[in-house]
């Protein structure tokens, strides 16, 4: 809203929420295409319909664009409740996975946990899912991913524009074989304090991607630490 004010844009602290006080000062409904996409459909064939669709906590469908190393990369749309594997591997054609990245700031998923539901209770981003082989370096898509969010913060609130500054610069020296085992403590106690503590869901969810690397595949960052 502030950008199509003409302002920098940034995140607006709350309240007052859009719908009572958004763009221009007027009340704003804030919503993607997708979203408005289902609306004429629930009209025309009732909530009853849609709700035959999904899981009890997430109804419908969600479109889902599959990138990476597939063999038939594109945009489906999958039932709520649908399987990782049934996207990456039967519609997407994927072999030898590694790992399945679920958006930019998404839940980092290894081979092992493919069978996961795709759910807003369970494992789904926005809809950008990235599939890895076994070729991939864990360390460098996370320095990759973190280095874009750092590029992306809007740099308006302290906990995200100087959190994701600090993790990009960590994983940095993971890459380049420098870390050191006090920076994986660090990672986590950034961590905490940008998921408390960001204004927008940028700086809450950033950590994601190096936790969750750690947590799947700590060895690799591990062999990345210089040592003396």
């Amino acid at each position: 809203m502030d950008s199509i004010e003409g302002k920098r844009g940034e995140v607006r602290y709350r309240p007052p929420f859009p719908p009572t006080k958004g763009l221009f000062g007027k009340p704003t409904v804030i919503d993607n295409v997708e979203t408005l996409m289902n609306v004429p459909q629930i009209i025309l064939n009732g909530a009853k319909w849609y709700g035959q669709f999904g899981t009890e906590k997430s109804k419908g469908t969600k479109l889902l664009s599959v990138a990476g190393d597939v063999k038939k990369p594109g945009v489906y749309e999958m039932v709520l409740g649908s399987s990782l594997k049934e996207l990456v591997v039967d519609l997407g054609g994927a072999r030898d996975v590694k790992l399945v990245q679920m958006g930019s700031t998404g839940r980092i998923i290894p081979a092992k946990n493919l069978d996961t539901p795709l759910s807003f209770e369970g494992v789904l981003g926005a809809g950008a899912v990235t599939v890895y082989n076994q070729t991939r370096d864990i360390v460098d898509i996370v320095y990759r991913t973190e280095e874009f969010l750092a590029e992306e913060s809007c740099g308006k609130c302290f906990p995200c524009r100087e959190g994701t500054t600090n993790i990009a610069e960590i994983m940095g020296r993971f890459a380049r074989h420098e870390g050191q085992e006090k920076d994986l403590r660090l990672i986590e106690e950034l961590a905490k304090a940008m998921t408390l503590a960001s204004s927008c869901g940028l700086g809450q969810a950033a950590p994601i991607p190096v936790l969750d690397g750690l947590l799947h595949f700590r060895s690799e960052f591990e062999s990345r630490i210089k040592e003396g």
